[in-house]
C-alpha cells in the first residue's frame, strides 16, 4: 500500500472515505476485490455529495507529501535538487540522492511521492468520472463540471509521471483486476490520453470561477487551455501551442501584475492555485524555502543566482538571504509568509507568465521572430529589463530557454523538464552533477520505476541504467 501520511496532512474527503471503505488503493498491487456499490451510490447520490467528493482530491493533492503537496516530497523541492536551482542541507539520504542525481529503485521518495501519489490521485479522478457516469442523483450541469475537473486532474497527474518516468502504465478506470497487472503504456500514447482529456475538460469547464466562489482553486476552461499548450509544446506542437497559449492570455480574466503580487491569493495572474489545508501555514513554499537560520532542507543554488542579468527585479523580490555567523545563504523569496493564521498567498500550480513563454516558444519555432519578441518582452518589461536584443529565431530559442529559468525558477520542475525537453540535461549537468559530489549519466534524464512496483507486478520493466 501507499505510505500513510499523518492525519493533519490529509484533508479527508468523500473519495477518501469511499476508498478507505472498500480497501482500494491506487497501487497496482492491492487486488482485493472492490465492495463499493453500496458506498459510491451514496457518495454521488446529489450535486452536494458528488462536489465534496471532487473537492476532496485537491485537499489530499495539496496536504500531502507527494509530488503536488508542495512538501518536502514536492516536484518543486525533489526536482530543484535533481536539476541545478537547489543546494542540499538535509541528511535525508532520499533527498540527498535527489541532489547528487544517485536515485535508486528502492528510494521511497520516488515511490512514495512521486510514483504513488500521482497515481492514488489518478484512481480518485477514475472513482469520480465512473461514479458520476453511473449516477441518477447529480443534476447534468454539476455532472458536467465534475467529469471535467476529474478529467483534468487525472490529466496533470499523467503529465508529471510521463516526464519524471517515461513510459508508464496508463490506468484509466478502477478496475482492480487490470491494475494489478499493468504494463508500461509508450509515452505517446501517454499524451494522447493527457490531450484527450484535456480537451474534453476544455469543452466540460466553466469559462469563470463561479464553482469556486470566485476563487482560483478549481480548474477551469483556462486551467486546461494552459496545461494543453504546455503539453503541445513538450510534444513540439508549435502551431497547438500557441492557440492554446493565446486563448488563455486573451481572457481578460487573467493579467500580469507587479512582481510581489503574482503570489498571492487569487492574484490576477493566478489560473489555477492550491487552497491551504495545513494549519498557521499558508503555503508549504514559503513554509519551507524562507529561511531564519542555517538551513535545514535546501538554500538556493550559485547556478540561479548566476543566471539573473543585472537590474533584474526577480533577483530582488523573488531572492532574499539570511546570515548566520559568517555565512550567507540565499533562498526563494517568490512567497512572503513562512507562518500564520492569515490566509494572503496560496500555491501557485498554474500561471499566466508560464503561457507568454509558451507561445514565445511556439512562435520563434514557427518564424515568427516579432511576434516571439513581443511574449518575451512581456515578461522582460515586468523584471525591469530592456527589451531583447536577440533577432533570429534560434537565438530566441536560447533567450526563452533563459528567460524560463529565472522567471520559473523553483516552480514545479519547470527547468529540469526544460533541459531534458531542448536535449540540454546532459551538457548541463555533466557540469553541475560533480560539483554536488555525483556522476552524470544520460540514463538519469528518467527516474528508476520503483522496486516495490515491479516486485509485484511482472508486467512492469526498469528503465535503463538502474
Amino acid at each position: 500500500m501507499r505510505k500513510k501520511y499523518h492525519p493533519h496532512h490529509l484533508l479527508l474527503s468523500m473519495v477518501g472515505l469511499l476508498l478507505n471503505l472498500a480497501g482500494g488503493c491506487a497501487k497496482f498491487i492491492d487486488i482485493k476485490p472492490p465492495t463499493t456499490q453500496l458506498v459510491t451510490s451514496s457518495v454521488f447520490a446529489s450535486d452536494a455529495a458528488a462536489t465534496a467528493a471532487m473537492t476532496g482530491i485537491y485537499g489530499n493533492m495539496s496536504g500531502s507529501h507527494g509530488f503536488a503537496g508542495q512538501l518536502t516530497g514536492s516536484t518543486s523541492l525533489l526536482l530543484g535538487l535533481y536539476a541545478d536551482e537547489l543546494e542540499n542541507f538535509s541528511t535525508n539520504q532520499n533527498q540527498a540522492a535527489f541532489y547528487t542525481n544517485a536515485l535508486s529503485a528502492a528510494n521511497t521518495d520516488v515511490s512514495s511521492d512521486l510514483w504513488a501519489q500521482p497515481y492514488q490521485d489518478i484512481y480518485d479522478a477514475n472513482a469520480v468520472i465512473e461514479g458520476l457516469a453511473g449516477s441518477s442523483g447529480v443534476s447534468d450541469p454539476v455532472k458536467n463540471e465534475l467529469t471535467g475537473e476529474a478529467k483534468f486532474i487525472r490529466a496533470f497527474c499523467y503529465f508529471y509521471l510521463v516526464n519524471f518516468f517515461g513510459e508508464i502504465p496508463l490506468i484509466t478506470s478502477t478496475n482492480y483486476q487490470a491494475n494489478a497487472v499493468a504494463a508500461r503504456n509508450t509515452s505517446a500514447q501517454v499524451y494522447d490520453q493527457i490531450v484527450t482529456d484535456l480537451q474534453d475538460a476544455q469543452n466540460l469547464l466553466p469559462d469563470d470561477y463561479s464553482i469556486s466562489d470566485g476563487e482560483r482553486i478549481r480548474p477551469n476552461k483556462a486551467a486546461a487551455s494552459a496545461l494543453l499548450a504546455r503539453v503541445y509544446l513538450f510534444t513540439n506542437d508549435w502551431t497547438d501551442a500557441e492557440a492554446a497559449s493565446n486563448a488563455v492570455i486573451s481572457d481578460p480574466l487573467y493579467s500580469l501584475p507587479a512582481l510581489d503580487s503574482v503570489f498571492l491569493a487569487n492574484s490576477a495572474e493566478a489560473i489555477w492555485q492550491f487552497k491551504p489545508v495545513l494549519p498557521n501555514i499558508n503555503t508549504t513554499e514559503g513554509n519551507i524555502f524562507i529561511l531564519t537560520t542555517t538551513p535545514q532542507f535546501v538554500a538556493l543554488s550559485n547556478q540561479v543566482l548566476q543566471a539573473f542579468e543585472p537590474e533584474d527585479l526577480r533577483r530582488t523580490d523573488w531572492v532574499d538571504s539570511i546570515t548566520v555567523g559568517t555565512n550567507t545563504y540565499y533562498y526563494p523569496f517568490k512567497y512572503k509568509v513562512k507562518t500564520g493564521t492569515t490566509l494572503t498567498e496560496y500555491s501557485m500550480v498554474l500561471r499566466l507568465g508560464e503561457q507568454y513563454l509558451i507561445r514565445a516558444e511556439a512562435r520563434a519555432k514557427q518564424g515568427n521572430v516579432f511576434g516571439a519578441q513581443s511574449d518575451l518582452n512581456m515578461i522582460r518589461q515586468r523584471a525591469g529589463l530592456p527589451p531583447t536584443a536577440d533577432s533570429t529565431a534560434d537565438e530566441l530559442a536560447v533567450a526563452i530557454l533563459h528567460e524560463r529559468q529565472v522567471e520559473l525558477f523553483t516552480e514545479w520542475g519547470h527547468r529540469w523538464f526544460d533541459l531534458k525537453r531542448t536535449d540540454n540535461a546532459d551538457a548541463v549537468m555533466e557540469i553541475v552533477t560533480p560539483l554536488k559530489g555525483g556522476s552524470w549519466n544520460t540514463d538519469f534524464q528518467l527516474f528508476p520505476i520503483p522496486k516495490s512496483e515491479i516486485l509485484v507486478d511482472q508486467q512492469l520493466t526498469q528503465n535503463p541504467g538502474y
